[in-house]
């Protein structure tokens, strides 16, 4: 299924849910921001998929704002590692040896509460809402449904 299909569904799930359970603003947009990016989650092993694209990209940025910000170096070395860091980044993204699931999607299940347990733990740690990791479970079980849908 087409990422935007799976966008679409998370919004569809979100005013749904959003319905039932009104939540404040600060509430809502996170969560809503946490549905979208588990309902493409799924597809990260994909070499063409958008979630791949961005979670590299977003890294890259992360890492370079670190280095400007945070590393006590002179600027050339830090020029000279953002470099290092370009280069090993686009590498990995490159040849990054993920194989997608193919057609039998369903047997991925499996990872659904694990996802939700890493950011539970994640989410425990940072002081975040747990709460929010329900909105993963949905997403990312929402993403699966479909692609299950798409294969009959």
């Amino acid at each position: 299924m087409d990422w935007k299909l799976h966008i679409i569904l998370s919004l569809i799930l979100y005013f749904v849910i959003v319905s039932f359970f009104p939540f404040p603003l600060s509430y809502s947009i996170p969560a809503l921001l946490l549905l979208i990016f588990s309902s493409l989650f799924p597809d990260l092993d994909h070499p063409k998929s958008l979630v791949r694209k961005v979670v590299f990209i977003l890294t890259f940025y992360f890492l370079a704002i670190y280095i400007f910000l945070e590393m006590p170096v002179d600027f050339g070395i830090k020029i000279l590692t953002l470099s290092i860091i370009s280069i090993l980044s686009l590498y990995v993204y490159k040849n990054l040896p993920l194989r997608h699931r193919g057609k039998r999607s369903l047997h991925l299940w499996r990872y659904c509460p694990a996802f939700a347990g890493c950011f539970a733990v994640l989410f425990a740690l940072a002081n975040i809402n747990i709460s929010f990791t329900l909105f993963i479970i949905v997403g990312y079980a929402s993403h699966l449904i479909a692609d299950g849908i798409r294969e009959v």
